[in-house]
Order: structure tokens, then C-alpha cells, then sequence
């Protein structure tokens, strides 16, 4: 069999091979792991789509371990932004890749991992990677907590959402660690914890279980709302006053934030009105946070309808977190009406409170996907269903 320091090279010259091929060529590799080598290289691109400046040789990846729950380069780099201090601790620290980014925003860093192997081959990227000053502990992470006579200016927790029985879970009380046992212990040991979870939770009931957090941040990234961050302090919040912040990162490295609370959001109320020459989509940060009034009070915007999360101006309001459009008309839903607006004979089809889906209305319109021309297919303010138009600003 090769030697470890053979294994990687072989490893790095076939990254982009199809893992499915590599695992089923072991005749002409007899000397080989071939299933192991398929596997690492399968982890490698999806490394180098989620974390590039990971994508290197000599790095090992665990057998087991999915990379769906893992965080992308992009959103652990903007956590890094949120928090500083002295000293941290990951009490979840799978492949190590928040801890590692979180950790430049730290003097020492202390991860804990239960999993002994995925702890010793995290160890071993951090060596290849140069990733200093961090202390690695294998335990969970009640018992950490438990055990240590430290103190930490910030706890990270990403607990993991399989359950032995349920399968994927994105309920507080279904994931491990279950944060609302441990919360209390943790903020013994650190003033501030910063919890990362799936989008499926809802960020109300979230608020309500938790009891103390100050600020949420909905992350999204690439169009797709990505993970939701709560930031808990020690003194209790009401939920209504968490300050909530819907993020979108865009790929110039730009941050778009939009800041509300929930009490702003519970007495907004939001101006309505019929399309007029412009039209605004939120991006998915903004509709996983429901800043469904503020969102057009705050930016000067009309409400197509109380359930139609589109908003519309007569002059262009730069800057808005979300899609931007000119709309060239508006017309009932027909198929002869709409062809006669669509010259190129395709169009990029949404739909916001309409009984038929996007797919449905590309059917009823004949219009295949793509081109310069974008669709919206919605409910007006006098509940007709109506057909926008559009070209991108």
C-alpha cells in the first residue's frame, strides 16, 4: 500500500476525477484505497466550492461526516466580524471551519469535539492550514462545561441537527447539544453565546425558548437564506426588542443589512398601492426575518398587497436588499396578452400569493426559461391576478 505521504499526492492528482469512477477502479489501482481515496476526493470539491482557501493538499476529511451542516467560507468569515475577545470556545467543533475563521477574532481558542477521530483529523488540517493558538479537548459539551474552571469571552454552538430517531431536525429541543439544558451552565462560563441554526426554525419561537437573546442575524448567500445566528447575554430580552438584522452577502464582498425589530414590525403598517414604475423583490434574508411592514416603510416603498411580498415606487429607490426592476407592463393572466410583451418568447417566472405555481404559469404561458425578461405572477391590491412584466434595473 502507498505511504501516507503518497496517498496525499495521489489524492491531490485525481481531485478532479468523479469520485463514483475512482471508487469503482481499484483493479487498476490494486496498491490503493481506492473507496477512501473516492471519498477524500469527493470532500475536496465540495471544500473547494464551500471553503476555497481550504482547497489545498495534504488535508484529510472524516468518512462519516457531512458537509450539508457545515458553515461556507463566506458566512464563517461575516461571524468573524460580529464577535471579538480574548478567549472563545466551540463546543460543536466538527470540521473546524467556523472555529477556525471565529478564532481570528480571538487571542486563544478552545475546541471541543466528542467525536475523537473528526477532533484528531481537525487537528491535523489546522497543522497544514497554520492555524495556531487552539487548544483541542475531546468531550461533549455538557461535560466540558462541567469540567472546566475556565471562563470564555464568547461560546460558539452549532449543535448538530441528525437525531438517532427523527433524522433531520432543526428543532432547539431535537438538536445536540440541546441548548435550552445546557444555556444556563454556558452563560455561567461565558457572558455571551452566539448560536447558529437552521433557517426552518422559527426565529418567534426561537426567541420565546431562549429567553435572552440581544440580536439575530439572518445570513443569506448566493439567493439562499443559509443559517440564522442569535447572539445570548446574560441579562433576559423580551423578544420583541431583539435587534434583527436580515444579511445578504453579495459576491463584491458587499454586506446589505437590513436592521428592525419585531415591536417596529408589529406597529408598522404598511402603504399600499397598484404597480407603478418600479418593483422590488426582498432578498431571502429579509423574508426569513418577516420584515414584511417595515421593509417598504423604512425604504420609502407601496405594497402591492397585504400577502404580495413585492413592493413597487414611481421614482428608483437605490440600495434596496433584494432584486430591483423596471416594470414595462402589467397585464391579466393570459397567455395572448403576455406573448405580445415578450418578444423574446422567454422569460424568468416568480409568483408571490398566486394560486399557480411558477411552473404552472410557465405551462399556462408557453414561455421557456431564461432571457433578459423577468415574470412576476401575483395578487394586486383589489385581489386580481395579474402579470408583471419586468427587466432587471
Amino acid at each position: 500500500m502507498l505511504s501516507a505521504p503518497l496517498l496525499q499526492e495521489f489524492i491531490w492528482e485525481h481531485r478532479l476525477d468523479d469520485p463514483q469512477r475512482l471508487a469503482l477502479s481499484g483493479k487498476k489501482y490494486p496498491n490503493v484505497p481506492m473507496a477512501y481515496v473516492a471519498g477524500q476526493v469527493d470532500f475536496l470539491q465540495k471544500i473547494q466550492k464551500k471553503v476555497p482557501s481550504w482547497y489545498r493538499p495534504g488535508l484529510q476529511f472524516p468518512a462519516a461526516v457531512s458537509m450539508e451542516q457545515a458553515s461556507s467560507e463566506a458566512t464563517a468569515r461575516y461571524k468573524a466580524r460580529l464577535v471579538h475577545g480574548q478567549k472563545m470556545v466551540d463546543l460543536t467543533g466538527g470540521l473546524g471551519i467556523d472555529c477556525a475563521f471565529l478564532g481570528r477574532s480571538f487571542e486563544h481558542v478552545t475546541y471541543v469535539e466528542m467525536n475523537r477521530d473528526l477532533l484528531e483529523i481537525t487537528r491535523h488540517n489546522y497543522g497544514v492550514l497554520g492555524i495556531e493558538h487552539t487548544t483541542f479537548i475531546h468531550a461533549s459539551a455538557a461535560d466540558f462545561l462541567t469540567s472546566t474552571q475556565d471562563s470564555f469571552d464568547l461560546i460558539y454552538l452549532d449543535p448538530s441537527r441528525r437525531h438517532d430517531r427523527k433524522g433531520k431536525v432543526f428543532m432547539l429541543e431535537d438538536c445536540s447539544p440541546n441548548i435550552l439544558e445546557i444555556k444556563s451552565l454556558a452563560l455561567e462560563k461565558a457572558p455571551r453565546i452566539l448560536l447558529k441554526t437552521a433557517p426552518l426554525l422559527d426565529i418567534h419561537l426561537a426567541l420565546k425558548q431562549l429567553g435572552c437573546v440581544s440580536q439575530v442575524w439572518v445570513v443569506s448567500w448566493n439567493d439562499e437564506c443559509r443559517e440564522v445566528l442569535y447572539l445570548l447575554e446574560r441579562a433576559p430580552a423580551l423578544p420583541e426588542q431583539a435587534m434583527l438584522h436580515a444579511v445578504d452577502l453579495q459576491k463584491d464582498n458587499k454586506v446589505l443589512d437590513f436592521q428592525f425589530t419585531y415591536a417596529e414590525e408589529n406597529h408598522a403598517r404598511a402603504e399600499y398601492a397598484l404597480p407603478q414604475n418600479f418593483l422590488y423583490e426582498p432578498n431571502a434574508a429579509v423574508l426569513k426575518a418577516g420584515a414584511f411592514q417595515s421593509f417598504g416603510l423604512k425604504l420609502g416603498l407601496n405594497k402591492l398587497h397585504p400577502h404580495t411580498h413585492l413592493y413597487t415606487s414611481a421614482e428608483f429607490v437605490a440600495g434596496v436588499p433584494g432584486r430591483s426592476f423596471v416594470i414595462e407592463t402589467v397585464c391579466k393572466y393570459d397567455r395572448k396578452v403576455v406573448e405580445m410583451h415578450v418578444p423574446e418568447g422567454k422569460a424568468n417566472i416568480s409568483t408571490r400569493n398566486f394560486p399557480d405555481n411558477a411552473e404552472q404559469v410557465r405551462k399556462k404561458l408557453g414561455l421557456p426559461d431564461g432571457g433578459s425578461t423577468y415574470i412576476f405572477a401575483f395578487s394586486d391590491l383589489e385581489d386580481r391576478k395579474m402579470i408583471a412584466v419586468c427587466r432587471k434595473v
